[in-house]
């Protein structure tokens, strides 16, 4: 016969967001309710054998055992168990609760963070907006000259289909022209954003900005990507990019809180990229 889980039980197995679930939920909460439908159950039986009604689970006022009863120190003793797996599973709602609150704590201050950040470099671009002509004129000589530059056109005459663009933007990747594969795969982020191809995309350009030593770019790159799908398939990778590249810019504290995401919502992908979190995690310097 199968057993119906009541209702403290589900809010016990309420995902956490983007968090990962710990495994309190899924197994010891779980057994715990298990057990305490178990001893209701017999409970049950020997009241009724008594004589007794009602049930002892969602009562505060615990009727007595009948009198008369040869089971009485029987119940009484499956009262109180029952009245302690309950506390026990009270007690495992509240550090759901408290890890619920540390992840959110964390996705608010690592957003803030890179808010920061943003506000950082657009005020930057705003003052160098603001020089002379002349020092405008060699800056726009030194654009046609760097490789993005060159890289426009070769984005600009790419098919308007984004899954053959995506396809030029790695194959350039892969032959190490960063500026032309960040070109096409931004290209594709600006004009097919509905588009699948979309999320790599993104995620491509942040991997192109990291690669030709732009690291505030690539942070907020890695950090667009993870807004794109906070579950997605690159999602740890961007993680791991945003930590690496805020420890780039010297942002430590922003990387090791980074850090902290990946691994609590990705336990088992961050386990598996464990030398490049350790690696990450050392230039930061995380405790």
């Amino acid at each position: 016969m199968r057993t119906r889980i009541p209702l403290l039980a589900a809010a016990l197995l309420l995902p956490l967001g983007a968090a990962a679930q710990p495994l309190i939920q899924s197994q010891e909460g779980i057994a715990l309710q298990n057990e305490i439908l178990q001893l209701q159950q017999q409970i049950q039986q020997l009241q009724a054998q008594g004589g007794g009604g009602g049930s002892a689970l969602g009562n505060n006022n615990l009727p007595p055992p009948p009198s008369g009863s040869g089971d009485t120190s029987l119940t009484a003793s499956l009262l109180t168990q029952v009245q302690q797996l309950q506390s026990q599973v009270q007690s495992l709602s509240g550090q759901v609760s408290n890890l619920q609150h540390q992840v959110d704590t964390q996705n608010a201050q690592l957003q803030k963070e890179i808010g920061d950040l943003q506000f950082q470099m657009n005020n930057g671009g705003a003052a160098a907006g603001t020089a002379g002509t002349s020092a405008a004129g060699a800056a726009a000589g030194a654009a046609a000259s760097s490789p993005q530059a060159s890289a426009a056109p070769a984005a600009s005459t790419t098919s308007n289909d984004p899954k053959s663009a995506l396809a030029a933007a790695l194959a350039a990747y892969q032959k190490h022209d960063y500026a032309t594969a960040q070109s096409l795969a931004q290209s594709i982020v600006t004009n097919h954003k509905s588009a699948p191809q979309a999320y790599r995309a993104q995620y491509l350009v942040a991997q192109c900005l990291a690669a030709q030593g732009q690291p505030q770019q690539a942070a907020i790159a890695f950090d667009n990507t993870y807004n794109m799908n906070h579950t997605g398939t690159y999602a740890p990778r961007a993680l791991l990019g945003l930590a690496s590249s805020l420890a780039a810019i010297q942002q430590n504290q922003a990387a090791c809180d980074t850090l902290a995401s990946l691994n609590s919502q990705f336990p088992d992908v961050a386990a598996k990229m464990q030398a490049d979190v350790s690696a990450v995690s050392k230039r930061a310097h995380c405790g």
